[in-house]
């Protein structure tokens, strides 16, 4: 294939039909005569289009762009993410910044990160990441993603703090989490945001980690076991189990959300704030399902509240789950269903883990996530993770194990597993994922030969205009707004 590097043997010929699948549109953003937004959905089977002819509809085309691999770490890198994004019709980019208690940007409370893959300063991540972005043709909306609790014990802040700040369990044991029911950790945090929404020109701010560590029994610290008590007229340590103490520690996370939500928007109306939110497992299907989800009952995530609430304009639910398997792609669907008639007074975007899939499988996602649901009621957009990692052959959790790669479903994984091409083979995928996503396209599968795909973003879309915040164009004040998830 021309311009392409052999990876496999021809094993099959495959015959490739272009074709772009009837998409179901997102919910469509109108602004009438007299200045007044409103939000409909296309019927199911329709494509990403208001009409024939016409621009598709605004929805969120986004990618998770994560620290641990490039992305933004020296201007070409920028280049290179901005040159793939634009490729791909995307239109949000979800940049890490804030890895593990340290900074991808310099006008930091933090350190600077010391990431020696990072150009030396001056160079500003962050910044130049920005400049650039905005300048693209089309440009690029930047949300600045800053792990919250998970900082790592190597981090300024663990070596400095970690003794009296550390999440523990009942024996005292820690993590690498920050305790959120500790006085003094969510004010540091808080700054930490502000001080990004105040020196940088984010279009938005995404929470990632805002929870408590997995198993539920954490927050034990002694200075949050005091202040527990101290509510609630108790002495001793609280049972893990105690309704009041769950409740206490989800009221400590959804206090931090509130309180970054209204200090940076008084700094900046128009700035997006979201998060990365937990969808572990089965999902609800009832009302009373929530209660029993992970996020709810064990990590202390009441993102359902949040959306309730206005707290978050953007939930990214993180539905990363395996097409492949019967069992997963089952829990995907559920979880989708249930989040688009769960929004709120806010809007869902819906994660997709194309590190764990293969592209069609993927794409498969994207299609499903995109379509209204029974009732009628459709997410924003979509956002991927991750830039770095698009599927199984550029996951370097599958390249670097051979033991985690003989469990996917198609074999043999590689007919070679020396490193360098695998890197060489994860970058060719990386870069034949990014057309595909807007092109007719196929890939060389290992196992079964050329697979050909259609692509789910074949025209560019513009970001949505979020109808709670102010139009500020024609110096309006706040405007009145229909139900945003009724079709």
């Amino acid at each position: 294939m021309a311009g392409r590097i052999l990876l496999l043997p021809v094993i099959c010929a495959l015959t490739f039909v272009a074709a772009n699948a009837a998409l179901a549109s997102p919910r469509q953003v109108t602004i009438d005569s007299d200045g007044i937004l409103s939000i409909a959905a296309n019927p199911v089977g329709a494509q990403h289009r208001n009409g024939a002819g016409e621009p598709p509809a605004p929805e969120y085309r986004a990618f998770w762009v994560d620290a641990f691999h490039p992305g933004i770490k020296t201007p070409a890198q920028v280049d290179e993410l901005i040159a793939n994004a634009q490729r791909a019709h995307a239109n949000t980019l979800i940049v890490q910044v804030r890895k593990r208690g340290d900074a991808y940007f310099n006008n930091t409370i933090e350190p600077r990160t010391m990431d020696p893959e990072v150009a030396p300063l001056p160079y500003d991540p962050l910044g130049y990441l920005i400049q650039q972005a905005h300048a693209a043709n089309p440009p690029l909306e930047v949300h600045a993603w800053l792990n919250v609790y998970n900082v790592g014990t190597s981090s300024q802040v663990w070596q400095e703090h970690g003794a009296e700040w550390a999440n523990r369990r009942p024996d005292g044991s820690t993590g690498a989490y920050l305790d959120p029911g500790h006085p003094e950790v969510n004010p540091y945090l808080h700054e930490i945001f502000l001080n990004v929404v105040r020196n940088y020109d984010v279009d938005g701010i995404h929470f990632d980690f805002v929870r408590y560590p997995e198993g539920g029994n954490w927050g034990y610290g002694p200075a949050a076991v005091q202040r527990f008590n101290d509510a609630f007229g108790r002495t001793g340590q609280p049972a893990n189990d105690d309704p009041d103490w769950k409740q206490w520690r989800r009221d400590q996370v959804t206090e931090f959300v509130r309180s970054v939500y209204t200090d940076a928007l008084a700094e900046k109306p128009l700035l997006k704030i979201s998060a990365a939110l937990i969808a572990f497992g089965a999902g609800p299907i009832t009302e009373d399902d929530w209660s029993r989800t992970a996020a709810f009952n064990e990590v202390y995530q009441d993102w359902r509240s949040w959306l309730e609430e206005g707290i978050l304009d953007l939930g990214v639910v993180m539905n990363y789950d395996r097409e492949y398997s019967d069992l997963q792609r089952t829990w995907f669907n559920n979880w989708i269903e249930w989040e688009k008639d769960h929004q709120g007074i806010r809007s869902i975007l819906t994660g997709v883990g194309a590190f764990l899939n293969y592209p069609e499988d993927a794409f498969a996602q994207i299609d499903r996530a995109r379509q209204p649901s029974a009732q009628g009621n459709a997410v924003l957009g979509v956002a991927l993770y991750s830039y770095a990692s698009t599927n199984v052959y550029s996951t370097d959790d599958f390249y670097t194990n051979p033991a985690l790669a003989a469990g996917l479903p198609r074999q043999p994984y590689t007919f070679s597993w020396d490193p360098d091409f695998l890197v060489m083979r994860a970058r060719e995928f990386n870069n034949i994922f990014y057309g595909s996503l807007s092109q007719p396209s196929s890939y060389p599968d290992p196992s079964l030969g050329e697979i050909p795909t259609a692509p789910p973003f074949p025209d560019l879309a513009p970001v949505p205009v979020l109808p709670w915040k102010q139009n500020f164009n024609n110096n309006r004040p706040a405007l009145a707004i229909a139900d945003p998830h009724v079709p």
